[in-house]
């Protein structure tokens, strides 16, 4: 919620119709006057038209949608506030309950439905996504996009496609974006799909940023070319390992290969040195690590540093008690719970997405009341959520992903150092960036001297979005046409339209080059006379050949060193002869062209060479823009295959199996599917069922499965089940591939063993983490919660029989109790 905001009462005091008079009104609500970008998308709202704002994070897009809000409700029209993250659309519901009231604010995430049919209803995009798809929104008149740079994510940007694809003409769209290069592009194209939009592009901070390079004994250095200079030449001037954390090696110029230098990040205790002495506190220290952020705590804790005063000490206390009072469920004697509960009382946090959503939640409370001063935190904390401080620092410039380590790119480095600087209390944020050699200087001033990446449509056809598609259109010319309304084929024929202006270009030098006439012969004879020349290169290769073998041989120059048979000699001398009189009547032959004397042939033939050269470039290019011309339509003709190859798509018509997949949201519909009408889940106990379905549950951070190993060994039922899923998980692969479809296939055990345990009706949530799982309580939470939504989208299919469904209750009631339920809405 914004800084200043005086809750109103929507039913005791409506706000005007006239549209003057409601942004008068909603203007009144804030003690602080409002950015020119800021008046300029609530006047265009309030006029009916869309906006999409691209502005840093931090300056204040929220009031754009809190205005739409206004608006809506002053109307009494429905509004739908789309966020990306479950945890993002939770704060938005709390933070709209406050204001606006419980009766007129509802949520939708798929594993939580509260209010449904409230006139403001907070949604992940996946569910507004299936909701168009569906035609299941009535009275809804503007869509608040959240976050809209999501776009470009790779496994989520579909969604947003899919959204303003399927969005109703009357709905007025209020797009929310990070800073990013192409918004122009986006409103564009927008403009083109859905109706017309207003780009608004702010690029300036309401509180200024610097960045800092930090060395690692905790120098400041301006991020400019001089400086990484300097930091090279001392790095190079030192001689030995001096004291610190290592974590690598870096070899100096200039020395030998075998003197080493290790490299040494940032000691997070130097760091908050630094910021203490410039009274840069509140900070956020980004770690791209979870285990990174939990050593570092522990390490903090170790040197006993005091960052509270008594009277901060007991709030803490108080609001720790609070929240162990509030829910009851949380073993404060865990490893990680005790360690961050030990930081917050001395008024140090930890956050990330292993950590229980509801210390999360009072880490950040904490942070915003002032009496946390250091979070250490991973990148997740920098996704939306309000958190601003005085100061970043950025532990590193790379960080892992399913790919592997890479750096980090300019609109993730903007997006985290976003959150320095306090709107109305700091003049100033800051940023440091912490280095662990002198290249990494280097990395650093690229970065920030550097502009937002674009958005790349990251559009991709599933199983689920070609059979709502089919069910929706069915012939195909509507079909490719609704694909072809894409962000993605939006760029793609950017890209066919510069590829066709290079073709004129091509196919004028081509009628240049074709165009000049030789002085001597016509092309085709100097197309013959080229030939002929390399064919006599060829021959005379051989000739060379022949004659070291010849020589080796013993004939033509004495015996010889080695034997050989008579016949063998024979071969090769004659082979020789042979050659060589070949060569002289092809060097005779190719002397008597006309060719052959002309003084314009050089200068010919590199004409020749360029035509063919510039030919197939011609083609290539053609290639290439029937394949951007085509490109996502032959994929969608690919997933529809793999439906007729399963029997689930007949004559055009989606069967029984081919709705359920069309109903679900999943990273593989195709397999959920595979796996309900293989008779699979038939006669299952309710804890049987919940464990199979949850190894369906997307891809965990853990590769180790001893639990489960350990588990199935007494359970050879269950076993047989799981390895009938793994080898429908196989055949889904297999068929895949063969068909050059790339999508997800995902099916492990590591929640099988604590879901079986939890749904059987164990209470004693700590010892099955620690026996039945092993990884982060939140982890565990977080993939119950997801299996909570899988059962409840089956539960709610009229394709499934009606005892499954009476066990996928049973399943979902055994679920969502204790800490899982108390974690719904946090």
């Amino acid at each position: 919620m914004s800084k200043g905001h005086r809750p109103v009462e929507i039913a005791a005091s409506a706000p005007p119709r006239d549209a003057q008079a409601l942004i008068d009104s909603f203007r009144d609500r804030y003690p602080f006057p409002l950015d020119p970008f800021q008046e300029e998308a609530i006047r265009l709202i309030a006029e009916g038209s869309s906006v999409i704002v691209s502005a840093p994070t931090g300056a204040g897009k929220t009031l754009i949608a809190e205005f739409a809000i206004y608006r809506a409700l002053a109307h009494q029209h429905r509004i739908a506030y789309t966020t990306p993250l479950k945890a993002l659309s939770n704060q938005k519901y709390a933070d709209f309950t406050r204001q606006w009231g419980g009766e007129t604010v509802g949520i939708l995430t798929g594993d939580v439905k509260v209010n449904p049919r409230a006139s403001l209803v907070v949604m992940t995009t996946e569910i507004l996504r299936n909701k168009f798809y569906g035609g299941e929104f009535e009275g809804l008149r503007y869509v608040v996009l959240d976050e809209c740079h999501y776009m470009g994510n790779v496994g989520r940007g579909t969604v947003w496609e899919e959204i303003i694809i399927n969005c109703p003409p009357d709905v007025q769209l209020v797009a929310l974006s990070a800073t990013v290069s192409n918004i122009g592009e986006i409103a564009e194209w927008i403009g083109q799909t859905h109706r017309p939009i207003r780009p608004i592009h702010h690029p300036i901070r309401p509180v200024p940023l610097r960045y800092l390079l930090c060395d690692k004994d905790g120098q400041l250095w301006p991020p400019e070319e001089a400086s990484v200079r300097r930091i090279l030449q001392a790095s190079l001037s030192e001689r030995r390992v001096s004291e610190g954390r290592e974590i690598g090696r870096w070899v100096r110029r200039g020395e030998r290969r075998h003197r080493i230098v290790r490299r040494r990040a940032l000691d997070e205790s130097t760091a908050i040195s630094v910021l203490r002495a410039h009274r840069w506190l509140p900070a956020i220290y980004f770690i791209f690590s979870r285990s990174g952020c939990e050593r570092a705590l522990a390490r903090l804790l170790e040197r006993g540093e005091p960052f509270l005063d008594s009277t901060g000490g007991e709030q803490i206390e108080e609001a720790i008690q609070q929240t162990l009072l509030d829910y009851p469920s949380i073993s404060p004697g865990s490893d990680l719970n005790r360690l961050i509960l030990s930081g917050l009382r001395r008024g140090v946090g930890l956050h990330h997405a292993g950590v229980l959503p509801a210390l999360k939640r009072l880490t950040e409370v904490l942070f915003e009341r002032g009496l946390v001063r250091v979070v250490f935190a991973t990148e997740t904390m920098s996704l939306g959520i309000h958190m601003p401080a005085k100061s970043v620092v950025i532990g590193g410039l790379r960080k892992r992903t399913d790919l592997g380590f890479r750096g980090l790119t300019v609109g993730e480095l903007f997006q985290i150092a976003g959150r320095a600087g306090r709107r109305g209390i700091d003049p100033k944020g800051t940023c440091l960036l912490a280095l662990d050699s002198a290249e990494a200087a280097a990395d650093a001033v690229r970065l920030v001297q550097g502009n937002p990446e674009p958005i790349n449509s990251r559009f991709r056809i599933g199983y689920s979005s070609a059979a709502l598609l089919i069910d929706m259109q069915r012939e195909p010319e509507a079909i490719r046409k609704t694909i072809e309304k894409s962000f993605g084929q939006f760029q793609n024929r950017r890209k066919i339209e510069a590829i066709r202006i290079e073709q004129e270009e091509l196919i004028r030098k081509l009628a240049e080059a074709e165009g000049v006439t030789s002085p001597c012969c016509p092309v085709s004879t100097l197309i013959e006379y080229r030939e002929r020349r390399a064919a006599l290169e060829h021959e005379r290769e051989r000739l060379a050949c022949l004659r070291a073998a010849t020589a080796r041989s013993g004939r033509g120059g004495g015996r010889g060193r080695r034997r050989r048979s008579a016949d063998s000699v024979t071969f090769f001398w004659g082979d020789f002869e042979e050659s060589r009189s070949k060569l002289e009547a092809m060097a005779l032959a190719l002397s008597q062209m006309p060719c052959h004397r002309c003084a314009e042939r050089s200068h010919r033939e590199r004409q020749l060479k360029q035509s063919r050269r510039l030919g197939q470039m011609l083609e290539r290019h053609h290639q290439t823009q029937q394949q951007l011309q085509n490109s996502y339509w032959e994929q969608f003709l690919r997933v529809v295959g793999i439906l007729q190859h399963f029997g689930y798509l007949e004559d055009g018509r989606l069967g029984v199996e081919g709705r359920l997949v069309a109903s679900l949201r999943h990273d593989n519909e195709l397999l959920v599917a595979r796996v309900v009408f293989s008779g699979l889940l038939k006669g299952l106990l309710p804890e049987e069922l919940a464990g199979l379905l949850s190894c369906l549950v997307e891809e965990p951070r853990a590769t180790e499965q001893p639990a489960a190993r350990l588990f199935l060994r007494d359970q050879a039922h269950l076993r047989r089940r799981v390895k009938t899923l793994e080898d429908l998980s196989q055949e889904v692969d297999k068929v895949q591939r063969s068909y050059h479809v790339d999508l997800p296939v995902s099916m492990h055990t590591i929640y099988l063993a604590a879901t079986h345990r939890w749904v059987s009706g164990e209470d004693d949530w700590l010892a099955l983490v620690e026996q039945s799982f092993g990884g982060h309580e939140g982890d565990l939470i977080r993939a119950f919660r997801r299996l909570i939504d899988l059962c409840r989208q089956l539960e709610e299919s009229p394709e499934l029989p009606i005892d499954l469904t009476r066990t996928l209750s049973r399943v979902i009631a055994m679920l969502d109790r204790g800490i899982v339920l108390e974690s719904a809405l946090i």
